[in-house]
């Protein structure tokens, strides 16, 4: 009898683990279609209909049916954003994106660390998307706390991890006589090339699968995001 039991359990979790599979290899094969261009274009085609007030609200985009698809055939995003956890910088509404479109990790900063790494090798590796953009926004306040800080000034250790990784760029700006914006849009930049130093994965998508990085900045005036080069 209690073999009978264990063999139903068996069966069971067999099944479950195929579905959820399929689920996730279905995503990764339909993720995979857009490219990393023609993911870029997309959301800076949704970042000039948020400008113009344009957009389609969430009436639709999260509608019963979508979350349902989402739900059974598993999510398909074609970007990732790496984005600052500041309220006013929300990519899915500066983008004008729905549920299942951007895969979005949020951090002060921007910044990464090997949770936000491996957050990103998932994305690229088992949901196909192929755009990497790190997204930085002007009066971003973890880097105005660096850009400001003086030796003692930050007791809090967890704080001090964010300072310590956007510190580098602070130190760029402020060498050729950069404000705190120039030192926003420099740690922009320098998170999007470390992380192909940081990630063997990263690195082999962005040279032979396709991936590509981007380093944007959002204004908060303006609403903009603009790609850094």
């Amino acid at each position: 009898m209690k073999m009978k039991a264990l063999k139903r359990v068996f069966i069971h979790v067999t099944v479950v683990a195929c579905l959820a599979w399929s689920a996730v290899a279905g995503a990764s094969e339909a993720g995979s279609g857009v490219s990393a261009d023609e993911a870029l274009a997309k959301l800076m085609a949704g970042n000039k209909e948020f400008i113009a007030g344009n957009t389609d609200g969430l009436d639709h985009k999260s509608s019963p049916s979508v979350r349902k698809d989402l739900a059974v055939n598993g999510q398909k995003p074609y970007a990732i954003i790496v984005d600052c956890s500041d309220s006013r910088a929300v990519p899915e509404i500066i983008f004008d994106k729905g549920l299942g479109e951007v895969f979005v990790i949020r951090v002060a900063g921007n910044v990464v660390a090997p949770h936000e790494l491996g957050s990103i090798e998932y994305a690229l590796e088992h949901l196909g998307a192929k755009l990497v953009m790190v997204l930085g926004h002007s009066k971003c306040g973890a880097v105005t706390a660096t850009y400001n800080y003086t030796e003692g000034s930050i007791e809090s250790p967890n704080l001090m991890s964010l300072v310590d990784s956007i510190m580098p760029a602070v130190t760029a700006a402020k060498a050729h006589g950069g404000d705190l914006e120039e030192a926003i849009t420099e740690n922009a930049k320098l998170v999007a090339e470390e992380l192909e130093k940081k990630s063997a994965i990263i690195k082999e998508f962005v040279e032979s699968k396709g991936a590509k990085i981007v380093p944007a900045k959002y204004d908060l005036y303006t609403g903009a995001v603009s790609i850094l080069h």
